[in-house]
C-alpha cells in the first residue's frame, strides 16, 4: 500500500521545500499539500495510509496545540512533525505534550531534517526530540506528562472547587470512580492535594478552563 504524507504550511516557498524534502526521504510516497490546518484536516479524510503530518506551528486560523490535537484526533496513527520559526521552549513543550513526535526549527538545514525524518520513520526515535540550529535540545521531563480526557475533565471541575460527589453527579460517575481518577491525577502530576494539582496542570498547559459536559 502506498504511503501518504501531508505537509501543512502557509508559506508557499517553504511548503515547496518541505514537499521536496519528503520526496527525498520517501520517494514513493504520495505527498499532499495544505496551506492551513483546516484544509489539511479535510484532506486527512481522503488520505490512505497517512504516515506523517508535517505542520507549521504558526499557521493562520487553527494553529499550535489546537491544530496538533485536531490532527491527532483525525488520524491517531500518523506521526506528527512540527516545524516552527520560533524556538520558544514553552511552545515546544506544549507541542510535544499535544502529540508532536519531532519539533524542528526552520533554521535547521534540510540535511539534518532529512536525517531526523529517516530516523523517525525507521522507528529509531523512541522519545520526542527537539532540534534547533544549535542541535538537539533537552526535553523537559514534564513534557511527557499526559492526562486522559476524563482526567482533564475532572481537573477542570476540581479547579471550580467541586467535591468528588459533585463531580460524580456532573459527569455521571460513581463517587469512588471519581476518587480513583483524582488519585491517578495526583500520581501523574506528582502532587498531594487538589490545589497543587490545579496549579501544576495550569503550569504545564494540560487543560484549559472551560465548561465540561
Amino acid at each position: 500500500m502506498t504511503t501518504t504524507t501531508l505537509i501543512v504550511e502557509d508559506h508557499p516557498l517553504y511548503r515547496g521545500a518541505l514537499v521536496h524534502l519528503m520526496h527525498v526521504v520517501l520517494s514513493e510516497a504520495i505527498t499532499l499539500e495544505a496551506s492551513s490546518a483546516e484544509e489539511g484536516l479535510r484532506m486527512v479524510d481522503q488520505a490512505e495510509n497517512l504516515a506523517v503530518i508535517m505542520l507549521d506551528l504558526g499557521l493562520p486560523g487553527l494553529r499550535g496545540v489546537d491544530a496538533i490535537a485536531s490532527f491527532r484526533y483525525k488520524c491517531p496513527s500518523a506521526l506528527i512533525v512540527v516545524v516552527s520559526a520560533s524556538e520558544d521552549r514553552r511552545e515546544t513543550m506544549a507541542a510535544i505534550r499535544s502529540g508532536a513526535k519531532v519539533v524542528l526549527s526552520k533554521a535547521v538545514s534540510t540535511e539534518v531534517m532529512a536525517d531526523i525524518m529517516r530516523r523517525l520513520l525507521n522507528n529509531e526515535l523512541l522519545e520526542p526530540v527537539w532540534i534547533t540550529a544549535n542541535g538537539k535540545i533537552a526535553i523537559d521531563e514534564e513534557a511527557s506528562v499526559k492526562l486522559t480526557p476524563r482526567q482533564q475533565e475532572i481537573l477542570v471541575l476540581l479547579s471550580y472547587g467541586q467535591s468528588n460527589k459533585e463531580i460524580g453527579l456532573r459527569l455521571g460517575l460513581a463517587e469512588i470512580t471519581v476518587k480513583m481518577h483524582v488519585s491517578a491525577v495526583f500520581r501523574t502530576l506528582k502532587v498531594v492535594n487538589r490545589t497543587q494539582a490545579v496549579s501544576a496542570a495550569r503550569r504545564l498547559g494540560l487543560y484549559q478552563i472551560s465548561e465540561v459536559g
